[in-house]
């Protein structure tokens, strides 16, 4: 920047591509009927969190977030997931597959695409059912 050009912050990429996320989260609460954020604990969903927070900032998020729960986390994973959104007054919904959880599936037990299938794929559809 010289002393003729204006101090004006330019829409850098990363700029513009934050700003077509809010966006689209925006349009998604406008349109959607009942939609939700899906919360893995991971850095993915946690940055998309931290975009849909900023989006509807001031107020608290128009919608709730959905963690599907194998059983196999870290422990310290749920605790950190359970302490976010104490923290932030986040509507959290954990699901976890009964008929799953009940036989004790396990990546071990019964091979990890089928566990997969259980306890993650039915778990989501069984979640989002409700």
């Amino acid at each position: 920047m010289n002393a003729f050009a204006p101090s004006v912050p330019r829409l850098t990429h990363l700029r513009a591509l934050e700003a077509e996320a809010i966006h689209i989260l925006r349009e998604v609460v406008a349109v959607m009927r009942n939609p939700c954020l899906f919360y893995s604990i991971g850095k993915d969903s946690t940055v998309l969190l931290h975009l849909a927070r900023k989006a509807f900032f001031p107020g608290p998020l128009p919608f709730p977030l959905l963690h599907v729960d194998t059983g196999w986390e870290f422990h310290e994973m749920g605790r950190f997931r359970d302490r976010l959104a104490a923290r932030l007054g986040l509507d959290m919904r954990v699901h976890i597959n009964p008929d799953g959880a009940r036989l004790n599936i396990t990546p071990f037990s019964v091979g990890s695409a089928k566990y997969t299938d259980i306890m993650k794929t039915e778990a989501l559809k069984q979640a989002l059912a409700q």
